[in-house]
């Protein structure tokens, strides 16, 4: 009988790295989504915690996932490419942000309108769905992270390879505005009905209803910046 030989720790973590890849690509995680929690994906790939660490640290550095303390891992692009511009929005400043994130999506929500599956707008519902209840019970972590995965679903309904590619690499920003918009929007707004608003325009097929609803909820966020252009609370 051969010999069995280890197979060296470098390969495992290089492994590793191309079946979480798979996930992200494949859509299986979407952008902006969570991915599992660590228990599940050592079970699930049958590997070491370090192991695993490592593989979800050197996606990290190549701009596919992103990190945030208390909360979990996210899926931040879907190409190594998307970490440059990644990298340049992180110091851009929050106005300039919000006024590319109005453009890119008040198209997408027309397009969405024109092309959603029922696949898409289930996923709509079940995300809204979630952000209300967390709004409901006061879970303001988790109203963030659903009110990014609803802008990201939109996009993604739109099914324009590169408005996808190019929103994803503004996953950051958009949850730094999401977060702050928190802070500053109007009590009334607090709870998105603007995203009641878009959801329903793509649900009737309304593309002209979808843009506008989009661009209003998005100049809510702007509104809320001091006039002085000030980016921070």
């Amino acid at each position: 009988m051969g010999e069995v030989r280890a197979v060296p720790r470098s390969a495992l973590i290089e492994g590793t790295i191309d079946r979480l890849k798979s996930e992200i690509v494949s859509g299986r995680w979407p952008m902006g989504g969570k991915i599992p929690i660590e228990d599940e994906l050592v079970e699930e790939l049958g590997v070491s915690r370090s192991t695993l660490r490592q593989a979800v640290q050197a996606l990290v550095h190549v701009g596919l996932l992103e990190t945030a303390q208390g909360r979990g891992t996210f899926v931040r692009g879907t190409h190594e490419v998307d970490t440059v511009l990644t990298r340049y929005l992180a110091d851009a400043e929050l106005r300039h942000v919000l006024e590319t994130r109005r453009g890119l999506e008040v198209e997408a929500a027309g397009l969405a309108a024109e092309r959603r599956s029922r696949a898409d707008l289930d996923r709509l519902a079940a995300v809204y769905e979630r952000q209300t209840a967390a709004h409901r019970d006061g879970r303001a972590r988790e109203f963030e992270q659903a009110a990014v995965e609803f802008h990201t679903a939109v996009v993604e309904a739109a099914g324009n390879p590169v408005l996808i590619r190019l929103y994803g690499s503004m996953l950051g920003p958009v949850r730094d505005s999401v977060r702050l918009g928190g802070v500053r929007r109007p009590r009334e707004h607090y709870g998105d009905p603007g995203h009641a608003r878009i959801l329903e325009a793509i649900d009737g097929g309304d593309p002209k209803a979808a843009r506008e609803a989009a661009a209003e909820h998005v100049t809510v966020f702007l509104a809320a910046l001091a006039p002085t252009g000030e980016d921070t609370p």
